[in-house]
């Protein structure tokens, strides 16, 4: 279908397709150790088992309550026999766990950053402070520690790709009352511009995931938004994990644009370094 933003390409998408395929050949991940934060619900569940039917095993998933990972581990492993889900019970803002996790995970191929929050939506004169910056908390603070913690870990060619959000283009107007997811996924998006550049040999990409009938996006009280199938980010972010999305790396890309449409445009890529980074408007100035 046609983009229904803004868009570098011409194909918009939003269900999964055959290029993102966790089954295609080209995107397996056979013998890869692979983690994920955040993977007892919602997106994070999908791509545990996006990652299951590339192959890859162990499977290291993390997340605050025992419940919810304990169901994921049996459904997917109860979906692709073989598969070893391993669970970690860790809050991601919490550096002792998440570094615990890290020495038992050891060396690793993909990690998915995916632990998210959004406060309850409010204008600034009417928030609760503290829940405003448990967004900070979790998208930032907790981004950082878990880069800290699992980046000196990696194997040789290992992926990173992190989770942000498409509603950082949108003007201040339209998403009143959202400051502090709004601003805290703004700043994700050029922290991991930093983990990239500081980390040339990891192929980094951070990634819009659609907008996704889950209970976080129920928060955000938008109304009228196309809904995307859970099933496209999850094999989006397996995707942008495989060697096809390497032109991508230290940029932030949709999970609804058409990868073989971005890789026909991976000169553009090459040729500006600003391209889909973050920065302000209009500069560098006419």
């Amino acid at each position: 279908m046609k983009p229904l933003f803004p868009s570098p390409v011409a194909e918009w998408h939003n269900e999964t397709y055959a290029a993102i395929d966790p089954t295609r050949p080209e995107l397996s991940m056979a013998g890869k150790t692979v983690v994920i934060t955040g993977g007892g619900t919602g997106i994070g569940r999908e791509t545990v088992r996006a990652y299951a039917l590339a192959g890859a095993t162990p499977i290291h998933i993390l997340g605050r309550t025992q419940a919810t990972l304990a169901e994921t581990k049996k459904i997917v492993e109860s979906d692709v026999p073989g598969v070893n889900v391993v669970l970690h019970i860790a809050d991601v803002t919490d550096q002792k766990a998440v570094r615990k996790a890290a020495q038992e995970v050891g060396k690793w191929d993909v990690l998915i950053s995916n632990a998210g929050y959004l406060a309850k939506r409010s204008p600034i004169k009417d928030l609760d402070v503290d829940e405003w910056w448990l967004g900070f908390e979790i998208n930032i603070k907790g981004s950082v520690i878990v880069a800290n913690a699992f980046l000196p870990n990696r194997n040789p060619n290992a992926s990173l790709v992190a989770v942000s959000s498409a509603v950082i283009t949108l003007p201040v107007k339209v998403v009143e009352g959202t400051s502090s997811y709004v601003t805290s996924k703004l700043a994700t998006i050029k922290l991991f511009e930093f983990v990239a550049a500081e980390y040339p040999d990891v192929q980094v990409v951070t990634v819009h995931p659609g907008v996704v009938d889950t209970v976080l996006n129920s928060k955000s009280e938008f109304e009228g938004l196309p809904m995307d199938d859970v099933k496209l980010p999850a094999h989006f972010m397996l995707w942008a994990a495989s060697p096809e999305a390497a032109f991508a790396a230290g940029r932030f890309i949709w999970c609804n644009w058409d990868v073989s449409q971005l890789k026909a445009i991976e000169k553009k890529f090459q040729e500006d370094e600003l391209f889909l980074t973050t920065g302000m408007l209009g500069w560098p100035f006419p």
